[in-house]
């Protein structure tokens, strides 16, 4: 009985160290800008989210915008 709790307890910290662990890796998102009438792409810039996905994904998706009047938009993702 000692033991499986000493087990136990031991495996719930690892998980712990492996889940704050990936929650502090530092991940790249890219944004590239977009001309309404030039079909390549224009500047490029970067910066770095981290978290769960659910909110590298969004961080990184909120940077990018639709296009406006002139066709002009920046696309975000995460390399």
């Amino acid at each position: 009985m000692k033991r499986s709790v000493q087990f136990l307890i031991t495996m719930g910290f690892i998980l712990t160290v492996c889940l704050t662990l990936s929650s502090c890796k530092k991940y790249t998102c890219q944004c590239t800008a977009y001309s309404g009438n030039n079909p390549e792409p224009g500047s490029y810039g970067t910066f770095t989210v981290k978290g769960s996905a659910a909110k590298r994904k969004r961080d990184c998706n909120d940077h990018s915008t639709k296009p406006d009047a002139n066709g002009s938009y920046t696309q975000c993702v995460i390399k």
